[in-house]
């Protein structure tokens, strides 16, 4: 299995594909690649030099000492350089959104464009809570965590954590670190929001929401292109669910070809 040697942490890569652009995906929060693998990257290698990538602490990833938002930022700077890349298209899914808006934030001269999907620069209190509790479902249980409690939520629609508390029953135990690091990091945005500061990304930015999103809703989509401005293009595939590069496949697909055509990162 390739490994990408980072000194402080060992990160599981695949990749496949020659074109001359680089086209990165970044997985949602306690996940990995392998889903997009094993489902999506035959088609992007056919288009570009895809690589997909685990963070650390899960996956094929090594664990590591510390998990925080700028250390998986880092990570993935740190493949990139590994893999002799300068720039690339970045593909973030939910936490993978998250991550990828750190990215562009503190390594700007390494994005070509970024694609967020289904992902959020803010957290409303309702939001936050459910998030945060999802970290604990996994870390005690979910008799332990929710004991009394009955989680309101964020939105109309919103599947919260009091209605799929079994949530333990999907992270293994190495991978719990890392998984509860990520889900208090996206609970934080409610008080460190990245949105005043998405008006400093300069590259372009395709932002696409699911309207039938029960996990993310689709109001963050708007926020974070509002926020970005006029290098933002958002799209809300109206019956599309959490993830729409796999929820409405062809669909998105055409909106990516026609963006990075756009914007001259590929032939029209």
């Amino acid at each position: 299995m390739p490994k990408a040697e980072l000194g402080e942490v060992s990160i599981h890569y695949e990749e496949a594909g020659a074109g001359p652009l680089p086209f990165v995906f970044c997985h949602g929060l306690g996940g990995s690649g392998e889903g997009f693998e094993q489902e999506d990257m035959a088609w992007y290698a056919e288009r570009f030099r895809t690589i997909s990538w685990d963070n650390r602490g899960l996956g094929r990833s090594g664990q590591a000492a510390k998990y925080s938002l700028p250390k998986y930022a880092a990570d993935l700077d740190g493949l990139l350089g590994y893999l002799g890349i300068e720039r690339a298209v970045l593909l973030g899914v939910s936490w993978g959104g998250v991550v990828v808006q750190r990215f562009a934030l503190d390594y700007p001269e390494r994005c070509a464009a970024i694609v967020l999907d289904s992902t959020s620069s803010e957290v409303n209190p309702r939001s936050a809570e459910n998030w945060y509790m999802r970290g604990e479902v996994a870390r005690l249980g979910s008799e332990a965590a929710l004991a009394g409690r009955e989680l309101a939520p964020a939105f109309e629609g919103h599947v919260t954590m009091s209605d799929q508390g079994n949530v333990e029953r999907t992270v293994a135990p190495e991978h719990i670190e890392s998984y509860v690091a990520e889900a208090r990091a996206t609970a934080g945005l409610r008080e460190h929001p990245m949105t005043p500061y998405l008006h400093r990304i300069e590259c372009p930015a395709l932002v696409v929401g699911g309207g039938k999103d029960a996990v993310a809703g689709a109001a963050g989509s708007v926020v974070i292109a509002r926020a970005m401005g006029d290098n933002a293009r958002l799209e809300i595939v109206q019956e599309a669910g959490h993830g729409v590069y796999r929820q409405a496949r062809d669909e998105f697909r055409g909106l990516l070809i026609d963006f990075l055509a756009k914007n001259e990162l590929i032939s029209a």
